[in-house]
């Protein structure tokens, strides 16, 4: 904070020497002036990239102050045309700023940016609002705001794309790139990277090329194909050594390190992560030649070779001291801490645990604090000395982040453990009943973020065969075009007489009609089969969102059933204690929690046993024919799954969900696995139409809310879902059941959804399926269906 005094102070006696006294005004639109500018501009860009954040922040406040003085200056504001000139340099000089104070003060930055943004005008076309737009991008990129982010990011795609600038274009295709692999959209992700790649091939901007090549790459990590990303990443390493730019390719190394590492394959990291070791200290690059030492570090303590990755973290100290980087630190001595331990060092380990501490509370970091208070509260555990664990451990819980719940899970294991060894059994019981809670979080997170997972990697492998399957369509449609083309010409070009030439044009016409519908015969069954893929796409997307909520839905109350059990096994322990003791009185409190606790076991394994046999009953594999079915139930059922299937995908994701259920419905004969996929499929719909009005909205009184309502009249049975979300238009209500077609986003529907619920609800069991909807109120569809004369079960 100090630091950044100072350099403000540093401005302002540079302005008072550089400026003319007040009121005598500029001899005249000198170019020196926005000379100084550009410099200044260009300065702050280039010593931010090389992390010198206060000389860039410097720079940039001289663009800003000097562009702002001149646009105040009378021989500027009486020429229109110097005015426009300084008011995109004072544009450019905002954006400058804005990036170099990001680091330090993310809202600052965001507020540089608006004020840029309305100087120019966000209707302009110009280089200057396609600057801005990145640079608004890339603050909502770090804030986690991931639409609002690449809104912006393809508007600055749009902008440069109109200009002619392909070099920008290209960073914006990678930008918008790695937001969708952010968000887990890894196909939308390579498509936008691949084309940045192709735009750096053109150029032979090599250092462009890399950039697509190295996030193409993760791109493909991320989905387990670890061949295809080695590849990209063998390539920019190529790219590298050509133009012998030795830390770039020490980066390639490190990079393939952590894509084995990720694979697996900790022998081939090491090699990779110790030959970007050999580069790096040969260089002044002290940072990251401090986190090669840690690489190597985690790398040989997951394989077991203690010793060897102490010796590596201790190596890495000083390269840490050096470069300044204490919060990497603290977690360095935190690692050496537990390795220590891990060899039953109690000396070393305590130190190491007091200058993660140390360095912790000297940066406000508390995180650190409270992991390397619990590294001490360990130590204390093995010395017996009970109370100071118990001391430290409240400091941990204190200072304990709590996104991160598997590391409160351990916290608060240990503190029961140290309330057990101190004989405070009723804390130690407490804190116990917290651990197991935290552990079903940690568990259900873990489970659901597997799906979510699988679901995406399935998702961007449809999608690519896809594609793979239509580019070489139109491969072969373009090669047939091109040997038409080749072969009419040699006809065109033969000297053969007039009568032989219309012959054999005639008959080699009549040949290629001939094989021209046999070719479209060819393309109509291809076409076929894609619509049959995507069909099939549809149903696994909607088997992804089924499975997670199932998995949520069965989760809990088996996590209660095996936490209950363990309470209960060492409740168990501690009545023979008591019994021994002959204390009656505390051995009948414990007799008593343990029949509160095996009643809590038996109802919750009667909810998981209710909620298999429901599964089991509507989610078999379908034969086609119908059966009696309860429609309030399987509405009920399907609501939920939906619900927490969206919340497995986006953790984001909040809605109220309301049901009206007719008490006296009959049960009637369907199909229940084909219904329940329409219902799925119409609930999806409402809670992705009312999260979309609440990001687009933030409207704080707006509550997104989802209503399930099943009625019977006039011999039908009517299930109908309503959502407030934004309505939709009415020039496009007679296409909403169309095949393909979708108001979602790219690669975010595949417009069939509506399409099958309606030949399902129609042709399937002969009801209807019928839409209402007022823009900014409401959406509801009703579907009725017949009642079979058929007795309710």
């Amino acid at each position: 904070m100090i630091r950044r005094i100072y350099t403000v102070l540093g401005i302002t006696i540079w302005f008072s020497a550089l400026l003319p006294a007040q009121g005598s005004g500029l001899s005249g639109y000198e170019l020196s002036d926005t000379a100084r500018i550009h410099h200044a501009i260009e300065s702050s860009h280039r010593l931010y990239e090389e992390f010198d954040n206060d000389s860039s922040l410097f720079f940039a406040a001289q663009a800003l102050e000097l562009s702002t003085f001149l646009l105040h200056s009378l021989n500027v504001k009486s020429d229109e045309q110097h005015v426009n000139r300084v008011k995109a340099l004072k544009a450019h000089s905002y954006v400058a700023y804005a990036q170099a104070i990001k680091r330090l003060d993310i809202q600052a930055a965001e507020d540089s940016l608006m004020a840029g943004l309305n100087l120019v005008g966000e209707t302009g076309s110009s280089e200057e609002n396609a600057a801005i737009f990145s640079g608004l991008g890339n603050i909502y990129d770090l804030k986690g705001q991931n639409d609002i982010a690449l809104e912006y990011f393809k508007k600055s795609l749009q902008l440069y794309q109109k200009s002619g600038d392909k070099q920008n274009s290209m960073v914006q295709l990678i930008n918008i790139g790695l937001v969708f692999r952010m968000m887990g959209n890894y196909g939308e992700s390579l498509e936008y990277l691949l084309e940045s790649l192709k735009i750096g091939r053109q150029l032979n901007d090599t250092s462009s090329l890399v950039e697509s090549l190295l996030a193409i790459g993760f791109v493909y990590a991320f989905v387990e194909k670890w061949t295809d990303a080695l590849k990209y990443q063998q390539e920019a390493l190529e790219i590298f050594r050509q133009t012998n730019d030795l830390l770039g390719i020490a980066r390639i190394h490190n990079d393939m390190g952590v894509t084995y590492m990720t694979a697996g394959d900790l022998d081939s990291a090491l090699i990779q992560h110790r030959a970007a070791l050999a580069i790096r200290l040969e260089s002044s690059d002290t940072y990251n030649t401090f986190a090669s030492f840690l690489y190597i570090g985690d790398i040989l303590t997951e394989q077991g070779n203690i010793r060897e990755a102490i010796e590596s973290y201790e190596k890495g100290l000083p390269y840490g001291d050096r470069a300044g980087v204490k919060i990497t630190l603290v977690e360095a001595n935190f690692m050496l801490g537990n390795n220590y331990l891990r060899l039953s060092e109690i000396n070393p380990a305590w130190e190491k645990f007091k200058t993660a501490l140390d360095l912790s509370m000297e940066i406000g970091d508390p995180t650190g604090k409270s992991m390397a208070n619990m590294g001490l509260a360990r130590i204390s555990m093995i010395r017996k000395d009970y109370k100071t664990a118990r001391a430290r451990l409240m400091l941990a819980e204190k200072t304990a982040p709590e996104s991160k719940m598997r590391y409160r899970k351990d916290l608060y294991k240990e503190i029961a453990e140290t309330y057990s060894k101190l004989g405070d059994y009723k804390n130690a019981y407490r804190n116990s009943l917290i651990y197991s809670e935290v552990k079903d979080s940690v568990s259900a997170a873990e489970n659901l973020g597997k799906i979510t997972r699988l679901t995406n990697v399935l998702e961007f492998e449809n999608e690519m065969a896809l594609k793979k399957e239509s580019n070489e369509k139109m491969m072969a449609i373009k090669q047939a075009e091109i040997n038409r083309e080749r072969f009419t010409r040699n006809i065109f070009l033969s000297g053969m007489i007039l009568a032989v030439v219309l012959v054999v044009i005639t008959f080699i016409r009549f040949v290629e009609k001939k094989k021209l519908n046999g070719k479209l015969n060819e393309s109509l069954s291809s076409l076929k089969a894609t619509q049959s893929q995507l069909v099939h796409a549809e149903k696994m997307a909607s088997l992804g969102e089924l499975t997670a909520g199932i998995a949520h839905e069965i989760q809990n109350p088996l996590n209660f059933v095996n936490n209950f059990s363990e309470v209960n096994q060492e409740l168990i322990e501690e009545l023979d204690v008591e019994l021994e003791r002959g204390n009656a009185r505390e051995a009948r409190a414990i007799v008593k929690d343990l029949k509160e606790n095996e009643q809590k076991i038996y109802q919750h394994g009667k909810r998981a046993d209710d909620i298999v046999k429901g599964m089991l009953q509507h989610s078999r594999t379908s034969t086609g024919g119908k059966e009696p079915t309860n429609i309030n139930v399987l509405a009920d059922e399907y609501l939920r799954l939906s619900y927490h299937g969206l919340r497995a995908k986006d953790k984001s994701f909040h809605a109220a969900f309301e049901t009206d259920f007719d008490p006296a419905l009959p049960h009637i004969e369907v199909v229940p696995q084909d219904i329940g996929r329409v219902l799925l499929n119409l609930i999806n719909n409402a809670f992705y139409a009312v999260d979309q009005r609440a990001k687009q909205k933030k409207d704080e009184k707006y509550t997104p809310t989802v209503t399930l309502v099943t009625r019977s009249a006039d011999g039908k049975i009517e299930v109908t879902v309503t959502d407030n979300g934004p309505g939709i238009p009415e020039q496009i209500r007679e296409r909403i059941f169309q095949p393909f077609f979708t108001t979602k986003p790219t690669g975010q529907g595949t417009g069939l959804g509506l399409s099958l619920s309606y030949d399902i609800i129609t042709k399937g069991h002969q009801g209807t399926i019928q839409l209402e909807s007022k823009p900014e109120e409401f959406t509801s569809f009703t579907i009725s269906l017949p009642i079979q004369t058929k007795k309710a079960l």
